[in-house]
């Protein structure tokens, strides 16, 4: 391992707050209409970058052919159920050839069928072909920006600032830009689609440097602020997470809960201290980190909690569905509401417990090495197996593996790496993701591969008679395969070099050089008597906070450290 780099004293970040606002009738109907107008802007620009794309398309096919193209654009027309200037000798009108509905009977379909061959002689076609404009320069923002002004669209821009118009282009020339640049991480990136009338914009994006101005517990946003005026913050806690320092854009985001305002910016913050410690952490749902260190943070399961909750509004909202003649009634709507609420609360428990648990990590340890796990692959459903007569399909265990993609999506493994990589992100600090073939497999103590399924969850080496959890043993692994810049005593002592042992067992070793420093010398007499047969579980008491849960006994020798108590 080579040597570390200076380190400078004083980093550059990049924060966000945000902040719930406690705004009036009028400015709530403002900002709603603002959302509304704006998918109109949206779908313009996208129809110009389509154009333009068509554009270069014709420009590329002139240049091999060597002869000018008719630059048209094909459309469908209406789609109508009936025809009127085609009937029958009844006088009825004969169905639309292009409006099938899902089913047809036999006489349906004959009556299409004489209905298209009426049309096709009559002269009729089933698209319009409109000539293409070329009204786009360049397909980017800068492009965007002058062609879509309150001179040139007066009808889309009218009642809409100009800041926000220029935020909506800036987010559809970027989703743009992901999707036409070929590379590694947009390969599944699609098309930008356009907005429907269902569809909603929940966010008002402003670029424009300075343009938020403080006046005590109010706010006022540039060109914005003659017809919204001040805003007002419902908890004033922006002195101490933002200061006096500038944003360089604001955003309102509308939530279920309310309206939040979204500051951004760079400014100047201390470095985090030097820490020699390197970790191996491997992620999982049983336990949602276990560290080479030794322990093992149970995950919190918010989605679970809240699944009883979930379930009985979702039974009313079906019952009010069903038995009400207004869809859109307002119990209803107050129904949706709570449901809305839930999940968004769900989401920021879950973010704010990653965001501690991520911090904690990056305080405390200089090197942190992770699996590169592909989540959306673990998170796919299983495909059919059809049966050997080819009568049917066979069961493949989807309603197991659905309740495991909930366990999944409700761990959020992917935010929590997420988060640490971010963080990480620092002069001092160092941040590798491994390849995770083999990790659980092979034993850290003598290198042997030792073949368990998923069920078994203890590592055990017949060679070396190596007993550990399995997947501590694999972020021991982990910690061996990181191959860091600077050199580390690893995982708070001296785990590495992995193959040299001379205690009779892991867990002596984890015992002696971890344990030693994490629970004392009273605690470590303890643990050494227990036996080698697994602790009978306690019953079931009472949930406690998670920043004052004890420590648990696991199995012989191995005890289960929450994160706080380590500190």
């Amino acid at each position: 391992m080579k040597e570390g780099r200076s380190i400078k004293a004083m980093l550059v970040k990049k924060t966000i707050a945000d902040i719930k606002l406690n705004l009036n009738a009028t400015q709530r109907a403002y900002i709603d209409r603002w959302m509304d107008e704006l998918k109109a802007v949206w779908n313009f620009g996208l129809e110009l970058l389509m154009e333009y794309q068509l554009n270069k398309y014709y420009d590329e096919l002139e240049k091999i052919t060597g002869k000018p193209v008719k630059r048209v654009k094909r459309r469908l027309a209406k789609k109508p159920q009936f025809i009127d200037s085609l009937k029958n000798e009844k006088g009825k009108s004969l169905p639309n050839p292009l409006y099938t509905p899902k089913y047809l009977t036999g006489k349906q379909k004959v009556k299409i069928q004489i209905a298209r061959e009426k049309r096709q002689k009559a002269g009729h076609s089933y698209s319009v072909h409109i000539p293409i404009q070329r009204r786009l320069k360049s397909d980017n923002y800068f492009g965007l920006c002058g062609c879509i002004t309150k001179e040139k669209c007066p009808e889309l821009c009218k009642n809409i600032p100009m800041a926000f118009v220029k935020g909506v282009l800036k987010k559809l020339a970027d989703s743009w830009k992901a999707y036409t640049k070929l590379d590694k991480k947009n390969l599944d990136r699609k098309l930008p689609r356009f907005k429907r009338k269902e569809d909603k914009i929940k966010s008002l994006y402003s670029e424009i440097s300075d343009c938020a101005v403080r006046k005590g517990d109010k706010i006022s946003i540039g060109s914005c602020s003659k017809t919204l005026g001040d805003l007002k913050i419902i908890n004033n806690t922006l002195d101490i997470r933002w200061g006096d320092r500038k944003a360089s854009t604001v955003s309102i985001i509308k939530y279920p809960s309310g309206y939040y305002l979204s500051l951004f910016g760079e400014f100047e913050v201390d470095d985090l201290p030097d820490s020699d410690k390197a970790i191996g952490i491997d992620v999982g749902l049983e336990y949602i980190i276990s560290t080479s260190d030794g322990q093992q943070i149970d995950p919190p399961k918010y989605y679970r909690k809240q699944q009883k909750r979930l379930a009985k509004l979702q039974r009313k909202t079906a019952r009010q569905y069903k038995a009400g003649e207004n869809k859109d009634g307002k119990n209803l709507a107050k129904t949706r509401a709570k449901v809305a609420k839930t999940h968004e609360k769900i989401a920021r428990q879950r973010k704010g417990f990653n965001h501690a648990l991520s911090t904690d990590i990056v305080k405390n340890h200089g090197a942190v090495a992770v699996e590169d796990l592909n989540l959306k692959n673990l998170m796919r459903r299983p495909k059919p197996k059809k049966r050997e007569d080819g009568k049917g399909y066979e069961r493949n265990n989807a309603k197991a593996k659905g309740g495991l993609n909930k366990s999944f999506a409700d761990a959020s493994l992917g935010q929590l790496t997420g988060f640490l990589e971010t963080k990480m992100k620092t002069p001092n600090r160092e941040f590798i993701k491994v390849q995770p073939a083999y990790t659980s497999q092979d034993c850290p103590r003598c290198g042997n591969r030792v073949k368990k399924s998923l069920s078994t969850r203890t590592h055990k080496c017949l060679e070396c008679g190596c007993t550990l959890p399995r997947d501590v043993a694999a972020a021991i692994n982990i910690l061996g395969k990181a191959d860091f810049v600077r050199s580390y005593p690893a995982c708070t002592g001296e785990v590495k070099p992995l193959k040299d042992f001379d205690k009779e067992s892991a867990q002596e070793e984890l015992l002696d050089k971890s344990s030693r420093l994490l629970l004392g010398e009273e605690t470590l007499e303890t643990l050494l008597v227990l036996t080698s047969e697994p602790v009978t579980p306690k019953k079931k008491t009472r949930k406690r906070s998670i920043h004052s849960q004890p420590a648990q006994t696991v199995n012989a020798g191995y005890t289960q450290l929450t994160l706080w108590e380590t500190g």
